[in-house]
């Protein structure tokens, strides 16, 4: 098992791998292998390449960030102006019905309200707003619900499980494919 002194190498080394970082501007302190990221930076981007970064290294429990994002002059916008350009960044997204999430911004901050039918698409919402020059995070209060799909039966089941093992019987070797039949468990 790691320590927390290794980890907290590992951590470091990886976050100095990350482009958009200085490792100077980001401290980390690991106890019980719970990472604790502090520091300033420019972007939200660079906050959330730190906080990917540490998840990223093997052995972390979990990563608490007290990174707080400080425009520059050059990046601050008014929260109207920042709400204007998340809604157009939303509306170009082909995957989201009209209108189906909201956007509040309060000192810069983004929050997401609203209801979408697939979990990509909430992911798809919070990624394109992420990016909005003079933001200064984004909570996603996006929820997932009111579709309901039809229960396939098991002529439907078999069949898809068939095509997908003639288009590539590489993929299944000594599966259920080579005798014609398909074991699915009743229900």
């Amino acid at each position: 098992m790691t320590t927390d002194a290794e980890l907290q190498v590992d951590v470091c080394a990886q976050l100095d791998w990350e482009p958009l970082l200085s490792l100077a501007r980001i401290g980390v302190s690991v106890h019980d292998r719970v990472v604790s990221l502090v520091g300033q930076v420019d972007t939200c981007p660079e906050r959330w390449a730190a906080e990917r970064a540490a998840e990223r290294v093997a052995g972390v429990r979990a990563v608490v960030s007290e990174i707080c994002v400080v425009l520059p002059a050059a990046s601050r916008r008014s929260d109207a102006n920042i709400e204007r350009s998340a809604q157009h960044m939303l509306q170009w997204l082909t995957s989201l019905p009209p209108d189906c999430v909201q956007v509040v911004v309060d000192h810069g901050w983004i929050t997401l309200f609203g209801s979408v039918d697939w979990d990509y698409q909430k992911q798809a919402a919070a990624a394109a707003v992420r990016y909005v020059i003079g933001a200064a995070g984004v909570t996603d209060r996006v929820a997932i619900g009111g579709r309901t799909l039809p229960v396939a039966t098991r002529s439907q089941i078999d069949a898809v499980l068939n095509w997908r093992a003639a288009a590539d019987p590489s993929s299944s070797p000594g599966s259920a494919f080579d005798s014609g039949t398909v074991a699915v468990p009743p229900g």
